[in-house]
C-alpha cells in the first residue's frame, strides 16, 4: 500500500524540471536588472525561488553557489560606493558649516568695526558742530 502511494505521487509543477535548470532560472530571476530594488541577491532567495535546499545547493551545485555570491558581493560593492559616497558627503558638508560658522563671525566683527566707526564720526560730528556755534571761524594765516 504504501509503495502504491509513492508511485502515484506526483511532484509538484516546479520540481518537474531538473533542479539545475530551477536553480538556473531563480539566479536570472536575481540577476534581471527589474528584480534588482526588490529581491536582495542571497543564496537562501536563490533556494526559495528554485524550491532547493541550501544543502542541495551547496552539496551539488556549489558553482551556481559561487555565482551567487558573486553577484551579491558586485551588487554590495556599488552599495559600498554609494556609502563612502555619502560619507564624502557628510565630511565635505561638516567642512562647509565649519566654513559658514567663520563666515558668521567674520561678518559680526565687520558689523562691529563699522558700528564703531560710525559712532566715532557721528561723535566727530557733534564736536564739529559744537566749536562752530560757539566760536567765529578763524583765519589762517598766509
Amino acid at each position: 500500500m504504501a509503495l502504491s502511494l509513492v508511485k502515484n505521487h506526483r511532484p509538484h509543477k516546479s520540481q518537474s524540471r531538473p533542479v539545475e535548470h530551477r536553480l538556473i532560472e531563480a539566479l536570472s530571476t536575481l540577476t534581471d536588472p527589474a528584480a534588482r530594488s526588490s529581491h536582495r541577491p542571497t543564496i537562501s532567495r536563490l533556494c526559495r525561488l528554485a524550491g532547493v535546499s541550501r544543502n542541495t545547493l551547496y552539496r551539488y551545485y556549489p558553482d551556481l553557489a559561487a555565482k551567487a555570491r558573486r553577484l551579491r558581493r558586485r551588487r554590495g560593492s556599488g552599495q559600498v560606493a554609494h556609502q563612502s559616497l555619502v560619507k564624502a558627503l557628510r565630511a565635505e558638508i561638516a567642512a562647509l558649516r565649519g566654513k559658514l560658522a567663520q563666515l558668521a563671525t567674520l561678518a559680526d566683527h565687520y558689523f562691529t568695526a563699522a558700528e564703531e566707526q560710525r559712532a566715532l564720526v557721528a561723535r566727530r560730528d557733534r564736536e564739529l558742530a559744537a566749536l562752530k556755534v560757539g566760536s567765529s571761524p578763524a583765519r589762517i594765516p598766509r
